[in-house]
């Protein structure tokens, strides 16, 4: 179980920063100028700095995944089922971290 929760913790957070990297090539789009790809990007960056900072310390990447997870329910409308599945993730993810570390 222990090793399960390892690997789920960052097989997610894989996932999550794969998720927002794809909206990258967005870009390539005529409607979007090239600051909507700078800051998807530094979107994808900030969200890869905390998963690698998940890797080597599970309990402060973790709580910053919940913080995420939390800013984000409250950035988007409570009934928005976008807001709700990216959110979702973002606790989720973070609260495996933290499990890891208990176990």
């Amino acid at each position: 179980m222990n090793k399960f929760i390892y690997y789920l913790s960052r097989g997610l957070s894989i996932l999550i920063v794969l998720f927002f990297g794809m909206f990258i090539l967005e870009g390539f789009d005529s409607q979007f100028t090239w600051q909507d790809s700078f800051f998807h990007l530094l979107l994808t960056l900030i969200i890869l700095t905390i998963a690698l900072l998940a890797w080597r310390n599970p309990r402060i990447g973790g709580w910053l995944f919940v913080g995420i997870g939390v800013i984000t329910a409250l950035f988007f409308h409570p009934f928005m089922l976008t807001g709700l599945i990216i959110s979702g993730a973002f606790l989720l993810t973070g609260l495996f971290f933290l499990i890891e570390k208990r176990i």
